[in-house]
């Protein structure tokens, strides 16, 4: 870092000589100015200097009242509404009022109709948590991405007890103005909703038109996931691209009346310059994520060479608006949309470039739109291909028939017709009804159309995590293949060379990490409050023990988010076994994603069931995909792996209080002299009844510890009989049960055994040969 500074000075210098005596060396030059001054940046946003008033020195403490101006647009979620804010004071309780900086989420709960809005300063009373990932690899970075924002706590508070402070005469004049457009963008939010009676239709043209996609249920976005069309759901370049077509079309239209400007040639060049003033205003009103920004920057770079009459070079506009949107926000460049946009554009420039005499060989035009519309659906799916496998874990056969389909009816009509309902529903709302009643039906036809699509075998397929030397060597073969219908075939040998070269390496590097691996591995995944396992034998087993899970009413699936992207880090598509301890949400609700999405030969639970949704999704997914179901029903059963051995330990009775938790399947992995054992989440009467009848097959070296690090469990007559030389809390940090108890880890200390906590620690991992173990943790490395 220190010599950041001095190289952006020399480069800096070169730029300048090179402009003066040798201008053909500027372009590399420049290019690495730009690399630098980026990464700068990028380390600036990463790990600023805080000063002592910054809002991250206040994190994670008692309540405060806090004072802080509303610098972004509400997103609104079913039972909440998300707002950034820049903090400006805070004051404990009878304590001194600070000056303070620094942004931060509030999330409002409760229902009002005054949300705060844009400009607002409001005082509410919080404690301010700090950002927290889920410490396990594969996982996204959430606190990384938050912090590129600027934004490095969360807050919770109820609408009622939000005070607005800002007077009614207190906004300046860009401040009204933003709030209007933020009333506006609201109202028609709700007007599509009410309209639409709250409908998955509506929810999509809602995503469509205002760019508030956060109302979108899961099971829509994995639908058009795999149809390959879920880049329609967000304000992209498409979007702004056709909004721009449609007002320059119209200001052309107008101008072309007026013959000194058509015949002068400025009717074009008027319309691209007029064109400017909506397409910025729709930018600001669909919420001016970074992600429009970006879109924005490049439409008016492709709409700036068009009215230069330079849109025959797209490559170098592509280039310009690339440089610009990294100098805006050099954080872009770790951005999913922003790598899928440039690449989607990179290769329809270059796979048009190379089919356009056949495209325009076609004696009827109509025939040539068409393929080209075919061939830019064609070059854009390949492209992203490598990158959506990567990042969504997901690969869509059927992307080129879904496109061809979903964006002219989308982007050509639905897209254009909710425009037209928004210039009109405030005064003529009735007319803007009829055109969302046709709109609904359009997205209907399209949903139902995505839903025979993927009914279709083989139609998509859920894909590993993709390395990026996997990545880099499939680019190097595109590559090669355009070089090699370009008569380039020196350079294409060379560049498919280097992708063979590549990709041996990889998986021969993996095979022999695999076939040299002797050890029974067991990951104790950080779920949060709540507990998952992963096992993986010698003989090749994988084993998931429960899957984490938040209350049913939580919009977070450990599943999804969490457990997937761990196993396909790992690239496991397949488990033997997935064990449910017993069906509580914090165990229960994130196996229903795994079992829907991973290919599962058999489900392990006990003979409790559980009223809820999550459990009889569960269910009936096992009987849906032919999942068979064990349950053991003996005092004690067996799982034989290879050298590997599961034992249950079943219920003598099922009398016991706490049903559900003291029912849990108790089972022991038993691996030569090593063994470990998962208790679930048993209390005290089933820990008496288990050292009773089990005693010395209790014998562990290393214990989950059961319910979480709970009072109610952990006792010293079962410690005694298990006598672990180390115990693994699954646990939330500063979670609301406050496990683990003081008292239960003062005990854990005075009996000598190592502690290893997953909301300190991360991820556990346990590695044995058999004989002797290792312990090593996400944060220890």
């Amino acid at each position: 870092k220190p010599l950041i500074l001095p190289l952006i000075l020399l480069f800096s210098i070169g730029c300048c000589l090179s402009f003066l005596f040798n201008k053909k060396t500027i372009f590399p030059l420049f290019i690495c100015l730009i690399f630098l001054s980026g990464y700068l940046s990028i380390q600036i946003k990463l790990y600023p200097k805080m000063p002592d008033y910054h809002i991250a020195n206040f994190l994670d403490s008692t309540k405060s009242i806090i004072t802080a101006k509303v610098v972004s647009f509400a997103t609104h979620y079913d039972k909440k509404v998300r707002l950034t804010l820049l903090c400006q004071t805070i004051e404990k309780k009878h304590g001194i009022k600070k000056n303070i900086t620094g942004k931060i989420n509030l999330n409002i709960y409760g229902k009002s109709k005054e949300i705060p809005e844009f400009g607002d300063v409001i005082l509410f009373e919080s404690s301010v948590k700090s950002i927290r990932n889920f410490k396990n690899p594969g996982a996204f970075d959430y606190e990384r991405f938050l912090r590129l924002k600027g934004i490095y706590g969360t807050a919770y508070s109820d609408i009622s007890n939000i005070k607005i402070l800002t007077p009614e005469n207190g906004y300046s004049f860009f401040t009204r103005f933003i709030r209007k457009i933020e009333k506006l963008r609201t109202n028609y939010y709700y007007f599509i909703l009410n309209h639409t009676r709250y409908s998955t239709a509506g929810k999509v043209m809602v995503s469509l038109v205002t760019g508030k996609k956060e109302t979108i249920s899961p099971d829509i976005r994995d639908l058009f996931s795999k149809t390959g069309i879920s880049h329609l759901l967000a304000i992209s370049g498409l979007h702004l691209s056709i909004f721009s077509l449609l007002f320059f079309y119209v200001f052309y239209w107008f101008l072309s009346r007026v013959p000194a400007l058509l015949i002068s040639g400025s009717s074009r060049k008027i319309a691209g310059i007029l064109t400017l003033v909506p397409l910025m205003g729709y930018t600001v009103f669909s919420g001016f994520s970074p992600s429009t920004q970006r879109a924005f920057l490049m439409t008016v770079v492709l709409l700036g060479s068009f009215i230069l009459e330079r849109e025959k070079d797209i490559l170098s506009s592509l280039s310009i608006a690339g440089i610009l949107i990294l100098m805006v926000d050099s954080s872009a460049v770790f951005s999913i949309s922003f790598q899928l946009s440039f690449i989607a554009v990179v290769f329809i420039v270059c796979g048009v470039s190379l089919v356009n005499n056949y495209l325009f060989g076609f004696k009827k035009k109509w025939l040539a739109k068409l393929g080209l519309m075919i061939g830019v659906t064609f070059f854009a799916g390949l492209g992203t291909l490598p990158l959506t496998a990567h990042y969504f874990n997901i690969v869509s056969h059927v992307q080129l028939i879904s496109n061809l389909i979903a964006i002219p009816v989308l982007g050509f009509v639905v897209l254009p017709l909710g425009l037209i309902a928004l210039s009109c529903f405030s005064f003529f709302p009735v007319f803007a009804a009829v055109i969302l009643q046709v709109c609904s039906q359009l997205i209907l036809f399209l949903t139902r159309f995505s839903e025979f699509l993927v009914s279709i075998p083989y139609s998509w397929s859920r894909t590993a995590t993709l390395q990026w030397i996997t990545i880099a060597a499939i680019y190097f073969v595109f590559i090669s293949f355009f070089l090699l219908f370009k008569d380039k075939r020196k350079p294409s040998a060379a560049f498919f060379i280097i992708a063979l070269l590549s990709l041996i390496f990889n998986f021969s590097n993996d095979w022999l990490k695999k076939t040299a691996n002797t050890n029974l591995t067991i990951t104790i995944i950080d779920v949060g409050q709540g507990s998952s396992a992963l096992i993986q034998t010698p003989a090749g087993n994988n084993i998931l023990v429960d899957g984490g899970g938040f209350s049913d009413g939580s919009s977070f699936d450990t599943g999804r988010f969490i457990i997937a992207p761990f196993l396909w880090q790992k690239r496991i598509q397949s488990l033997d076994y997935v064990i449910l301890t017993h069906p509580e949400s914090d165990h229960l609700n994130g196996l229903v994603f795994i079992l829907q999405n991973f290919n599962v030969h058999t489900l392990i639970k006990n003979l409790d069931y559980k009223n809820s949704m999550s459990y009889t999704t569960l269910i009936k997914t096992c009987k849906k995909k032919n999942i068979r179901i064990w349950t053991p029903f003996y005092k004690t059963e067996s799982l034989a792996l290879g050298k590997v051995e599961l034992i249950f330990f079943n219920l003598f009775n099922n009398t016991l209080s706490n049903g559900f938790n003291n029912n849990s399947l108790v089972f022991k992995v038993i691996y030569n002299e090593f063994s470990m054992l998962f208790p679930g989440d048993i209390l005290m009467e089933r820990e008496k009844s288990l050292s009773v009848h089990h005693r010395h097959a209790l014998h562990s070296d290393i214990l989950l510890s059961p319910h979480h690090g709970s009072s109610t469990s952990n006792t010293k007559f079962f410690l005694d009989k298990v006598q672990p030389k180390s115990v693994i809390i699954s646990c939330a940090r500063q979670n609301k049960y406050g496990f683990p108890h003081e008292k239960v880890l003062k005990r854990y200390a005075r009996m000598g055994i190592n502690i290893f906590r997953t909301d300190e620690d991360g991820a556990t991992f346990i590695s044995s040969d058999g004989k002797d173990h290792i312990i090593k943790t996400y944060k220890g490395g």
